[in-house]
């Protein structure tokens, strides 16, 4: 118990004092925010509650604007990618976000991209806006699933991130997230101290895929693959212990 109230008592003064840094600092420059806002954000709130962070191939990650495809268990998954990577990134969240005092603030200021998750016409008219910004960067994150899992099994793919990566013809990078539902499940507030660990796999080039769904289901299935692989090989050490 004192560990979950110590998480949360983190996750409030930290959110609270990062996020106003990285409102101030986006407005000099996106990439000083975050430097200094963002990244610090991650470390100090995966600090606060006691989780370590270990990363595996973030060398993978390439120069050029990419997408980076992750799956999504915890809440804590934002927290870890945002102190793992080392580069400049927007990622597509649910409208609802906005509303979350100071998060919502910064995500807007960032440049997050909002979408319904329902289908609609708007989200279609992102999902081509997303594909022309992305050429010129920063690279995007997207989490295929569209919510967490409440199993950590991987939830059906929706097919939005894919059709922005064959739209774009840019590199597609799988990012799995693991540990976060030991640290907090999805029904509960409590929160235990333990590691998270993040795997990033060599690029996917898509610029010799096919065109339409024949293209878009050849590239969803290598990264569920990848993903699959690593959750598998997690489970098996768990099992092991």
């Amino acid at each position: 118990m004192f560990n979950t109230v110590k998480a949360w008592l983190s996750v409030m003064f930290v959110t609270i004092i990062f996020g106003t840094l990285a409102i101030i600092l986006t407005k000099i420059k996106r990439s000083i925010a975050f430097d200094y806002a963002v990244r610090p954000w991650g470390k100090y709130i995966l600090k606060g509650c006691g989780i370590r962070l270990e990363v595996q191939g973030v060398e993978n990650l390439p120069e050029e604007p990419c997408i980076i495809m992750y799956n999504h268990s915890s809440a804590f998954d934002i927290m870890a990618f945002s102190a793992a990577m080392p580069i400049e990134w927007v990622t597509i969240i649910k409208n609802e976000v906005a509303k979350i005092p100071i998060i919502g603030t910064v995500c807007k200021i960032t440049g997050q991209y909002f979408v319904s998750r329902d289908g609609s016409s708007g989200d279609l008219h992102m999902v081509k806006e997303i594909a022309e910004k992305i050429k010129n960067g920063p690279s995007v994150l997207i989490a295929p699933e569209g919510t967490r899992s409440e199993d950590g099994n991987l939830l059906p793919f929706k097919k939005g991130g894919f059709v922005i990566a064959l739209r774009a013809k840019v590199p597609v990078v799988t990012m799995v997230i693991t540990g976060g539902r030991d640290i907090k499940s999805k029904n509960s507030r409590l929160v235990k101290p333990g590691v998270m660990k993040i795997k990033f796999f060599e690029p996917i080039y898509v610029d010799k895929f096919e065109k339409g769904r024949a293209g878009r289901e050849k590239l969803e299935k290598l990264v569920r693959d990848q993903m699959e692989a690593v959750l598998k090989e997690e489970r098996e050490l768990k099992m092991a212990v």
